[in-house]
């Protein structure tokens, strides 16, 4: 991955006007056979031309897995990677078959059947002999058959390897200490077992009241998938995944290849019929596991155990925290560890991202709801982000979520900054997500795009640009690339603009990277409550809603960890830590913390005048506590923060740097950050449909600068006491300004909108043809209503419509067209006027002429009407295609 510019570097202009591969948008190549040169060299063109900085290849599920690493797949891997490094893309290794990282599309576990992932599985009952039986994965099967076949040989989910880890004998209610539970593992064992399920049996009776838990450990027999607690298992891996790569690209490696990028790497989330208790999923198992447990919990394994599915005394919520806490490490180290150790070793740069339960969603899990994230590694982000060399999150479809900001802030906690947002979109009008969004307009993706960069990222992830567009009149998801979480946006007929986007949404992140953000609020990250605690537990939502609040107020935040606190510094009221300086920390309905460190420094904190707020549940456990302590805060809110609460409270905060307001009920997205030499940065981006303004005030006045994304300029503008920002529909403007000593009584107004005479407008409704196509024949349209109403209802590409108007009087001419989906390109008189792929679609015509003139738009859909027909895709109407709106010309007020 490329390194980042220096600070020095950073502050001239150059890397705005041209921004690097950091900063431009990136995206998976899907690859679904292996592609000829030519075509490699096509394609590679394409993305570099349409402004992709970086491309990751990926073989996905339409590839038959005996082609995935084979001699002609590496041969084409290295001159794709030639070809990228001649036309001046970066390349990064998508490490393994479709996604899930470590199966190396099931060839680690080829004659390596110890390397499969093994997990435990346990039963209650009060009875002496119990069963494990029906078990299965829920979270694989939701997404179809290929999938599973993929997964599991023969698509079959079958075990081996019996073997009783833990029994215990304990009363059925109300367990008040652990000296009720007793440990009688060496009486029980596994009597009969087949593939699917085993029987075991306790040389004993359980009496009256008691019951019988027992944790029993099974080898899958046909999943590909690793046992992630097994460091052999990431070196084998290695070895058959990712050598063979690198040793194929030879000299490619570090440039254009610098990086290498793991997926979502998780083994099962298994159910099975005797399912109880806290715990939602199998846990992995190995036989380091138990010693593990047993140093970071001071108890033996079996009774740690028991912790985690029941309430064993008032010790349950520290045994659970520091279980999953031992367990999240030996993963990360025999998995992230190894890789890391690796990529290192071979001088490439380790990135990617986890399985993030939060993606799509503001709420802690409230995306991936069915899975219990603690078997995997899905919980201790910060953890996890410290083995990586740069940090990488995914995000799914275009609504404001938690990710970027999350991995924003692990990057600060672990010295450097940003991240790589992945962003994938999944079917919203149909069950079968996979279908994806070919309904995607390129307005859509810049606007998700922006608001991931005031976010926190710093590049914008594309999942994916296609080899091929699929087959024709075949739904079927995943083996027909057509439905693979589509779009392939290089199949998308507003494709030809994408460059517009890849320029101005790179420009902004270079803007962002000149300053460090402020934020005046710190989350802190209950990560011994997730644990503790699990998925569904108010920490999770309160999280939400303390971000949602936030961002409403237009108050910025980062998350922190307790470490992040316990090497924090603390200086007039400000607390200093992840290289930011906050005012407020939070505390979201967080039970369990890992250390009283974190209790001593929130209360230097607060003694030094900071504020410490908190909402929800109630401190209950300090896991190094050897008594309950309480938390000293400045406000505790008992219900769900509302917004009402959050602005009461950051009312109560010292206002730093310029202030920005926004009086609308709906208000623009905004970004602020601070230079060392006394500058500020200041991003703002309606992303509605409506005109939003913002008011800047600073001191007593200030300077201004203003940076044009879109055409990367910089325009230096007059000193200001007060400055009123009209952002139209989608407008972006991003600023730098600084306090200047002297005051200063000049009112600014900024607007991208040209001053026009409507009283003058010439509506262009009637005698408009129309032709689907270059080669098409003309024919009368409406542009009042879309063509997919008018006789073209599954046309998706490019469609001319053409005008002969009358010009009057000569004057400086606007044309407007009030709505286009998506895309238009205007001409006029055979000259090229403009393109645009977003709203306002405003072009300016220069003064024309009395007389005629030849008027024509070139407007470009979405691929859906094309590629939903035939399916059960396409939802309850077709999408709207072309102008909806008669075009206006209007002239400039002289």
């Amino acid at each position: 991955m490329e390194q980042i510019r220096t600070e020095q570097d950073i502050g001239r202009r150059d890397l705005f006007e041209n921004p690097t591969a950091a900063f431009r948008p990136s995206a998976y190549w899907f690859w679904h056979s292996i592609p000829a040169e030519d075509v490699c060299h096509a394609q590679l063109a394409d993305f570099k031309q349409k402004g992709i900085g970086t491309i990751l290849i990926q073989a996905r599920l339409a590839m038959s897995r005996d082609d995935y690493l084979s001699p002609p797949f590496l041969d084409a891997y290295r001159v794709a990677a030639g070809i990228a490094g001649k036309l001046g893309l970066k390349l990064g290794i998508y490490d393994d078959y479709n996604w899930i990282s470590g199966h190396a599309g099931g060839r680690t576990v080829v004659d390596r059947d110890d390397l499969r992932e093994r997990h435990l599985f346990w039963s209650s009952s009060g009875e002496a002999r119990g069963e494990i039986s029906g078990i299965h994965p829920p979270f694989t099967r939701t997404m179809g058959p290929d999938i599973v076949a993929w997964q599991y040989e023969g698509s079959i989910v079958e075990w081996c390897q019996w073997t009783v880890e833990a029994a215990l004998l304990h009363p059925s209610v109300g367990i008040d200490s652990l000296d009720q539970v007793v440990d009688v593992t060496a009486r029980t064992f596994v009597v009969e077992s087949d593939r699917t399920s085993c029987s075991y049996l306790f040389e004993g009776v359980p009496d009256g009241g008691q019951v019988l838990t027992v944790f029993v450990s099974a080898r899958s027999r046909t999943s590909r998938l690793i046992n992630y607690l097994l460091p052999e298992a990431a070196e084998r891996f290695i070895e058959v995944g990712l050598d063979p790569l690198i040793e194929a690209l030879g000299d490619l490696v570090p440039d254009p290849v610098g990086f290498v990028f793991y997926d979502q790497p998780a083994a099962g989330f298994y159910k099975w019929s005797q399912i109880s208790g806290d715990l939602g999923n199998s846990l992995l198992y190995a036989p380091t596991l138990p010693d593990a447990v047993s140093r970071g919990t001071g108890e033996t394994f079996a009774r740690a155990l028991l912790a985690l599915v029941g309430d064993v005394g008032p010790e349950t919520l520290r045994l659970r925290a520091q279980f999953y806490a031992a367990y999240s490490a030996l993963m990360n180290e025999a998995f992230s560890g190894t890789l890391r150790r690796w990529a290192e070793g071979r001088g490439i740069v380790l990135t990617g991202h986890e399985i993030l339960p939060h993606v799509s969603s503001w709420s802690l899990n409230g995306g991936f709801t069915s899975i219990d994230p603690r078997v995997a590694l899905a919980v201790d982000f910060f953890g996890i982000d410290a083995y990586r060399h740069e940090t990488a999150v995914d995000s799914n479809n275009f609504v404001a979520q938690l990710a970027p900001k999350l991995g924003d802030s692990v990057a600060r906690s672990n010295g450097r900054s940003r991240c790589v947002v992945e962003t994938y979109a999944s079917a919203e009008r149909t069950p079968v997500r996979a279908a994806g969004q070919w309904e995607l307009t390129l307005e859509t993706m810049r606007a998700q795009a922006i608001r991931l960069h005031c976010l926190g990222s710093r590049q914008f992830l594309w999942h994916g640009v296609y080899q091929t567009d699929g087959r024709d009149d075949d739904p079927t998801p995943f083996s027909n690339p057509r439905f693979d979480f589509g779009p392939g946006i290089n199949f998308e007929p507003w494709w030809s603009y994408h460059d517009l986007f890849a320029e101005e949404t790179a420009r902004i992140s270079a803007f962002i990277e000149g300053a460090t953000p402020r934020t005046p609020v710190a989350i802190l990250y209950p990560l011994h409550t997730a644990f503790a605690e699990g998925p569904r537990h108010s920490h999770a939502t309160h999280i939400g809603a303390w971000c949602k609040g936030l961002l409403a107020e237009g108050c910025d935040f980062m998350f922190v960890s307790e470490a992040d606190l316990a090497t924090a510094t603390i200086e007039n009221g400000h607390l200093r830590a992840s290289g930011l300086i906050f005012d407020a920390v939070v505390l979201p309905s967080v039970t369990v913390l890992e250390t009283t460190k974190t209790l001593q420094t929130l209360a230097v904190f607060k003694a030094a005048g900071g504020a410490v707020w908190s909402s929800g549940d109630s401190l209950s456990a300090v896991c190094d506590g050897i008594t309950r302590e309480a938390v000293e805060v400045s406000m505790h809110i008992e219900r769900m923060p509302g917004d009402g609460d959050v602005g009461a409270l950051l009312r109560s905060l010292r206002s730093t740097g310029p202030d920005v307001a926004c009086h609308s009920v709906d208000k623009p997205w905004q970004w602020i950050g601070y230079e060392t030499d006394g500058w500020w940065r200041i991003v703002l981006f309606n992303d509605g449909s409506t005109e939003r303004v913002s008011e800047i005030s600073f001191g007593d006045g200030f300077e201004c600068e203003v940076w044009s994304a879109t055409t990367g300029t910089v325009n230096e503008v007059f000193a200001f006491e007060h400055l009123t920002v009209v952002l139209g529909p989608q407008d972006v403007r991003c600023l730098r300004l600084r306090q200047v000593p002297e005051t200063v009584a000049r009112e600014g107004h900024l607007s991208d909108q040209p001053v026009v005479d409507d009283g003058r407008a010439v509506p262009l409704v009637d005698d408009w043809s129309f032709a689907p196509g270059p080669d098409a024949d003309f024919v009368p349209i409406s542009v009042e209503t879309g063509w997919e109403m008018q006789g073209f209802a599954d046309f998706s590409g490019t469609g001319i419509y053409r005008l002969t108007l009358e010009i009057g009087d000569e004057a400086d001419w606007v044309l407007e067209l009030p709505a286009v989906d998506t895309v238009v390109t205007v001409r006029l008189d055979d000259r090229q006027i403009g393109r645009r792929g977003w709203r306002p679609y405003n072009f300016a015509l220069g003064r024309l002429t009395p007389g005629v003139h030849s008027l024509e738009l070139h407007v470009a859909n979405t691929a859906a009407n094309r590629y939903y027909k035939n399916t059960p895709y396409l939802g309850d109407s077709l999408d709207k295609s072309g102008l909806a709106a008669a075009p206006k010309l209007i002239p400039l007020t002289n």
